[in-house]
């Protein structure tokens, strides 16, 4: 399983990607692994997802302030 996270490497959200990466992988004993795809306010790795494979294998990591700023 792909996770990808809209900021860069080393900010809070990669954190939590790369341990339940690292915890469902070994839960599921498939391989799962953290990308960073980091730029335009998170709208780089939510473009990337969404032209992804509708898999259900990559999920998007991103910060609840993306989710809210629609409604503003």
């Amino acid at each position: 399983m792909q996770f990808v996270v809209a900021f860069g490497p080393g900010s809070t959200t990669d954190i939590v990607a790369r341990l339940v990466a690292q915890k469902l992988g070994e839960s599921l004993d498939s391989p799962s692994w953290s990308e960073n795809k980091p730029g335009a306010g998170g709208n780089i790795g939510a473009q990337f997802v969404k032209r992804a494979a509708p898999d259900g294998y990559t999920v998007l990591v991103i910060s609840v302030a993306y989710a809210v700023n629609p409604s503003l």
